[in-house]
């Protein structure tokens, strides 16, 4: 296992004996991941930042095969002579290598633009399974034969063959033997064959195994090769499956979502054992019967001041190797580490020690950032009714101004006006220096009862409030209802108007959707992404709106003076090619700003609003020693042509507004949606039949 020695800043490996620990590794670099080969000669690791290194099984004579500079996934071959290794390129994708343990050249085996990641040998090592997205986008389970023979057989001669090797396993005179025959049987098996690999065109011999709706994971192999189980979700419930070598004969292994990782076969094939999702152990057989339950138990002891110097130690660290910018913004990140040690070790609070760790990572005037300390509370939540009010100065009501359409308190049965006064909850007189709101604490679809008074005197009602978040959707919902209204309106019914609200698979359905349903026949398009929080969507944004139209078709019987294209039947998603402007402001965050510098840069068409937040950098994240959670943004943006750097620098528009805060939520008044109008107006052609089909 690898270790941080008290006082070093380099890992190293350790390996524990008799409670004796040896420090195995002398390196100054990080050294992680590490495995001993199945021979127990070698041990493979990873060292800095991910360079695949091979060493003596002592640690000594460590020598870099492979180097790079994130992380690889890596598994020693059934003969201990190969490794096959996952990697990741600049470009985001992941392919299979295979090398040998002795040195020399990686051959890609999978050479395909998509994700190919977690390869598995099979126990023979006459074939590599790994998992690829390459099949409607998400991962399935792929396999390819080492030897170009093993892939000419056809299955009739593998079956053959397997029957072959099963008869020769079940002879008569093991019939009778003992435990004791058994240890003298291990001793003369023969030694594992050596793996044959033909790398010529070895990629085009990649097959898939099997596709499920959803991602495919944790692969494993039978000793025998004749079983791949993984796991899959289907119907919101993740389980344990099992496919035959040939993809044939699914069965489903597991029920009851039991979120199955790291499973492993039984010596003789005959049962899995994995890791649940609730760190249990699990065990099943073949057919899906449950074994007896594997019960254990532990014990450990924690120093509080020692557990708390190690997080703040793993979370300092964990920037310190993943941060984006190697010169951390210009901060001084060590002298930054012991500035503020002293006060995350005094920290008497886990709200504290969470307080002064965001300090630290505040210093880097990054976005992306965040440090969550373990043990965070249930957040209570807060009902919503569906009400706009106003306290009254004695604070010992509050008056209904307005309610939202489709909200609780818009139910017909509930009889409330704008004018009523609410004077309790459940019970609850409110009182001077109540917070209205505070008393809808933990009554999400819970029986809640209001005493209002109105026009009909004073009355109980009785209403089952909604989760926030439905109630946030509502008025999202009314907002962009009232934003296409206006630009109908100003723009004389020649533009159409589509806010993405996120940069997330929803919206883009949405956007793909409102393509037709809001702006089919129109001249032109308006795009929104004020107060969008961002995400990953831009590119397929971009791909539906730079469509380069090459023809028209006209069906026998069709009007000929229509031009028009068949993008249902040959795009892969919908095409919008007229002109186009979009909006964005302060709010537009990380995604929402990398699509608004896209569409500037590319010359799509003008954006107008304010300068957008400047906070773009993808982000992942560690988890730490006692489970707190530090994000790790580790990807920098830089806009194409000029190179700026997209964190702290948004997109400035072409032309400038700022909005009045009175006019956020109005529903009659929006500045920068009715410049946006006249920008889009100006640039529109004179003559609707010069726009593009």
């Amino acid at each position: 296992y690898s270790a941080r020695p008290a006082g070093r800043d380099d890992g190293a490996f350790v390996k524990a004996g008799a409670f004796v620990e040896t420090r195995l590794t002398q390196s100054p670099a990080d050294e992680f991941r590490p495995k001993y080969s199945p021979d127990g000669r070698h041990l493979a690791y990873l060292a800095d930042r991910g360079t695949l290194t091979v060493a003596a099984a002592d640690g000594s004579g460590a020598r870099a095969l492979l180097a790079h500079w994130t992380e690889q996934e890596f598994v020693w071959s059934p003969d201990s002579r190969w490794l096959a290794v996952s990697r990741e390129d600049q470009a985001a994708n992941s392919d299979i290598l295979i090398l040998p343990a002795a040195g020399g050249d990686a051959v890609n085996i999978s050479q395909h633009p998509g994700i190919d990641t977690a390869p598995v040998w099979s126990p023979d090592g006459r074939r590599l399974y790994w998992l690829s997205k390459r099949h409607a986008s998400t991962l399935d389970v792929w396999a390819v034969y080492l030897r170009r023979a093993d892939h000419e057989r056809s299955p009739e001669e593998w079956q053959l063959l397997f029957d072959e090797e099963a008869g020769k396993k079940a002879k008569p005179e093991d019939k009778g033997k003992t435990a004791g025959d058994d240890t003298a049987a291990k001793a003369k098996e023969p030694p594992v064959p050596p793996v044959e690999i033909d790398f010529a065109e070895i990629h085009e011999r990649a097959r898939l195994l099997h596709a499920l709706p959803g991602d495919e994971g944790d692969l494993a192999v039978s000793p025998d090769g004749h079983t791949v189980v993984f796991s899959a979700a289907l119907d919101g419930e993740r389980d344990l499956y099992k496919l035959r070598w040939d993809g044939k004969e699914l069965k489903r292994l597991t029920t009851g979502d039991t979120r199955p990782a790291q499973p492993a076969f039984s010596k003789d094939g005959k049962q899995v054992l994995y890791r649940t999702g609730r760190g249990t152990v699990g065990v099943t057989d073949l057919e899906g019967k449950p074994g007896d339950p594997v019960a254990f138990t532990a014990r450990h002891e924690v120093e509080r001041a020692a557990l708390r110097r190690q997080v703040y130690e793993e979370a300092w660290r964990e920037l310190e190797r993943g941060f984006y910018d190697p010169a951390f913004h210009g901060a001084d990140w060590a002298a930054l580490r012991d500035r503020y040690r002293p006060l995350a070790l005094g920290a008497s609070t886990r709200e504290d020690f969470e307080e002064v760790q965001n300090l630290l990572g505040g210093e880097l005037n990054a976005s992306h950032m965040r440090f969550t300390a373990a043990g965070a509370p249930r957040p209570v939540p807060t009902g919503e009714l569906g009400l706009r009010v106003e306290p009254a100065a004695d604070g010992t009501s509050v008056t209904v101004t307005d309610i939202l359409a489709g909200s609780p308190a818009a139910r017909v049965d509930a009889g409330l006006r704008a004018g009523d006064r609410i004077l309790a909850v459940n019970g609850r007189r409110l009182a001077a220096g109540d917070n209205f709101f505070a008393l809808l604490a933990d009554t999400v679809r819970q029986r809640t009862v209001l005493r209002v008074t109105g026009v009909d005197g004073e009355r109980d009602v009785e209403l089952r409030p909604a989760p926030f978040a439905q109630r946030r959707q509502d008025r999202y919902r009314a907002w962009v209802k009232e934003r296409r209204a206006l630009v109908e309106r100003w723009s004389g019914g020649k533009l159409g108007y589509i806010h993405i609200q996120g940069m997330d698979a929803p919206s883009l359905e949405e956007f793909e959707r409102d393509l037709f349903a809001a702006a089919h026949g129109k001249q032109g398009l308006l795009i929104d992404v004020r107060n969008n929080g961002g995400g990953w969507t831009t590119d397929y944004l971009m791909a539906m709106l730079s469509v380069r139209r090459h023809a028209w078709t006209v069906p026998r019987g069709a009007d000929p003076a229509v031009k028009a294209y068949p993008d249902a039947e040959r795009l892969l998603l919908s095409a919008w090619t007229r002109p186009a402007l979009t909006l964005c402001d302060q709010d537009s965050y990380s995604n929402a700003e990398i699509f608004s510098w896209a569409f500037k840069t590319t010359g799509r068409g003008s954006v107008v609003g304010m300068p957008t937040f400047g906070a773009v950098i993808s982000t992942g994240g560690a988890r730490l020693t006692d489970g707190s959670f530090v994000r790790l943004p580790g990807r920098g943006w830089y806009v194409a042509g000029s190179g700026t750097n997209q964190e702290n620098n948004g997109c400035v528009p072409d032309v400038i507004v700022v909005q009045p805060p009175e006019q956020d939520f109005a529903a009659d008044a929006d500045a920068q949606l009715a410049r946006a109008v006249e920008v889009l107006l100006a640039q529109l052609p004179a003559s609707p039949d010069a726009l593009p089909w």
